[in-house]
């Protein structure tokens, strides 16, 4: 049976509200109140729009949620890369990256290329791109991988942290080459990009041609296995040039302003 509507109680609507965990809504009931004051819509109209208003609300929290838990080390997007100062990868590549099919179909990604060539801006990019499509995903460098991994390895919580790794879509492995690992680490490494394959994309940034990474590794073996997975399917951009960072400081900041790379 339809109740008949009453005199609206503030404290209670707002109760109500908490009970239901429409929190967006309780939190702008001021807003929408003077919506339906001013533009006197149909009900029907009404509870579609705070309805929408919630949903809106909740994938914003959610968007920012998934934000701080990829931590980017910094803010860069695809519109802030300087495609016409990097010009040995095309614009429109990285254009139909963004589109995001590689995550769906649990493909990799990899960045090779020197210093401040503009890397990890494009690893960054492309996963807040993830982030805004609703995906979950992780920044994390190769150093910061290592110690996290030696420390739930000390605290015997490797495999719990091994899952967490895995639940995101996308993981963005940046700064590979630049450490030389261990057996324990190799080992680490080589058991994450196992069970990443087919399952959770990659993107990873190196400094070094696959020739080279014999020499991150113990053994050559282990780099030839951990390789074979993480190309199978796999785009590959290398990138030349000179550094960003390196032409930030040459050029007199009133002559250009050019984004760091």
């Amino acid at each position: 049976m339809i109740r008949t509507i009453g005199v609206a109680d503030r404290e209670t609507l707002e109760q109500n509200l908490k009970r239901l965990k429409l929190r967006h809504i309780r939190d702008t009931l001021d807003d929408i109140n003077e919506v339906a004051l001013e533009e006197e819509p149909s009900y029907l109209d009404f509870l579609a729009y705070i309805v929408q208003e919630e949903v809106t609300g909740r994938e914003t929290t959610q968007r920012q949620r998934r934000l701080k838990a990829a931590r980017f080390p910094a803010w860069h997007t695809l519109d802030d890369f300087d495609f016409s100062y990097q010009t040995s990868v095309s614009q429109q590549t990285i254009r139909d990256l963004a589109t995001l099919e590689f995550i769906t179909k649990r493909e990799n990604l990899i960045f090779l290329g020197p210093p401040g060539v503009g890397k990890s801006h494009l690893g960054i990019a492309l996963g807040i791109e993830a982030v805004n499509a609703g995906y979950h995903v992780l920044f994390i460098t190769m150093d910061d991988l290592t110690t996290k991994m030696y420390a739930s390895l000390a605290d015997g919580s490797l495999s719990q942290y091994m899952r967490a790794l895995l639940r995101n879509d996308l993981i963005i492995l940046d700064e590979v080459g630049y450490l030389t690992l261990d057996k324990t680490a190799s080992d680490h490494l080589f058991q994450l990009i196992s069970r990443a394959y087919e399952n959770v994309s990659l993107i990873v940034t190196s400094n070094l041609d696959f020739s080279e990474w014999g020499t991150l590794f113990t053994s050559p073996g282990t780099a030839a296995a951990l390789l074979d997975r993480l190309l199978h399917h796999a785009h590959v951009i290398t990138l030349r040039g000179d550094s960003y960072r390196i032409r930030n400081r040459l050029v007199p900041p009133h002559v250009s302003q050019v984004k760091e790379g």
